[in-house]
């Protein structure tokens, strides 16, 4: 009785025991994993509660312009760092200066083409890219059986004429002293001048043909109109040649021509005599001077430009025919009075001309304007401000990098 009594009261006082062991273990293990998360839970929303304002607090420190409305609202300090000045638009005309580019040529009224005129081949080649000649001097030699008849058509032109000529004054002399007839004197004059036109014929044929009647008979000598630089060459010893060669090329390069094509904005303000400055790409000094010579009178409806040649007198630098150029035109046509800005006052805003007028408040307005003529240090404003208005014209680049990056 006692045993089982024994038994009774001890197996309750076990039975937690084993409960509370595994409770224990349950929540060690709980703890173990919950709390770490908690932890790092708690640690974050912490630093994320105090980061927004750690943010704001640095954004609020650094002293920027911003955007508000239509404004842009600066500092005083920032306008100071950003050498921010205003001035009021200048009221005068200026003399602008037209950039454009082009390409040099020949002096057409400078340049002599030297063609063959008849099939042959060529004997000799005295002259090559390159070399100078006088006018009248020898290029090159062709041999020609055409030429070469024409020749000795000439010849025999010459012989029946001299016969008939003679005969003429025959006949007239007996004429005279009525040993014959008058008629037979008026038959000989008519054969003379037959043979006179045959004679005249065959010279011009030798002629067109680029020919002469002195010298070796069946040889074309091709010789320089002009006196020049040999430019071309076309031909070599040997070679076969067709009438329609141009067998060289000669050029007078002491004077060129500048072709450019001018937008017809700008042709207004361009006059024939105006100096222009010539320059190679990518140099800063002019290679040469020149002046306008000829404003075309109509424009192209496709490109809307007008060509404009510049003559170049003895150019100093070495232009070459078919070089690109840049030409500053300098031009010197009245123009009426209007706003002006430095150039430096304009910058580019989405691809349009803008500038920043003065506010009240530290503040300033970003407005699109149209642009006219410019020179080297000022351009005119067309429309989009008034005279009474004042414009950044220091620190522009600051203040656009800070609003529009």
């Amino acid at each position: 009785m006692n045993e089982q009594a024994e038994e009774l009261v001890s197996a309750p006082m076990q039975a937690p025991t084993v409960q509370s062991g595994g409770l224990r273990s349950r929540v060690g293990i709980w703890l173990r994993w919950v709390v770490p998360l908690v932890s790092v839970l708690a640690a974050w929303l912490l630093w994320h509660g105090h980061s927004e304002p750690a943010k704001e607090t640095a954004g609020a420190a650094r002293d920027v312009p911003f955007l508000d409305g239509k404004w842009i609202r600066y500092s005083a300090a920032f306008a100071q760092r950003a050498g921010l000045v205003f001035a009021a638009p200048e009221a005068r005309s200026l003399s602008p200066v037209v950039h454009v580019t082009g390409t040099v040529g020949f002096d057409p009224g400078r340049v002599a083409a030297i063609g063959a005129r008849i099939a042959g081949r060529v004997h000799d080649v005295h002259k090559l890219e390159g070399d100078t000649v006088a006018a009248g001097e020898m290029l090159a030699e062709i041999e020609s059986a055409e030429l070469g008849e024409a020749q000795a058509t000439v010849i025999s032109a010459r012989a029946h004429y001299e016969a008939a000529a003679a005969n003429e004054t025959r006949e007239r002399e007996l004429s005279e002293a009525r040993i014959s007839s008058h008629r037979e004197a008026e038959v000989a004059k008519a054969v003379a001048a037959s043979a006179r036109a045959d004679l005249t014929a065959a010279e011009q044929r030798v002629k067109a043909m680029g020919g002469s009647t002195q010298g070796e008979a069946g040889v074309l000598r091709l010789t320089s109109p002009i006196a020049g630089k040999v430019v071309e060459r076309h031909l070599s010893r040997g070679q076969f040649v067709e009438p329609t060669l141009t067998a060289f090329r000669v050029a007078d390069l002491r004077r060129l021509w500048l072709q450019l094509a001018v937008y017809e904005r700008d042709l207004a303000a361009i006059r024939v005599g105006d100096s222009v400055d010539i320059l190679a790409p990518g140099a800063a000094e002019p290679l040469v001077r020149g002046k306008v010579g000829y404003v075309a009178e109509v424009i192209d409806v496709a490109t809307r430009t007008a060509q404009v040649r510049v003559v170049i007198e003895q150019p100093p630098a070495p232009l070459r025919p078919g070089q690109s150029v840049l030409a500053r035109i300098h031009t010197s046509a009245p123009a009426l009075p209007r706003l002006v800005l430095p150039r430096d006052a304009v910058t580019s805003v989405d691809g349009k001309a803008t500038v920043f007028v003065a506010g009240p408040d530290l503040t300033v307005e970003p407005r699109v304007v149209q642009l006219g003529s410019q020179d080297g240090t000022h351009v005119e404003v067309n429309s989009g401000l008034s005279a009474d208005e004042r414009v950044a014209v220091g620190g522009v680049f600051a203040l656009k990098s800070e609003i529009f990056r």
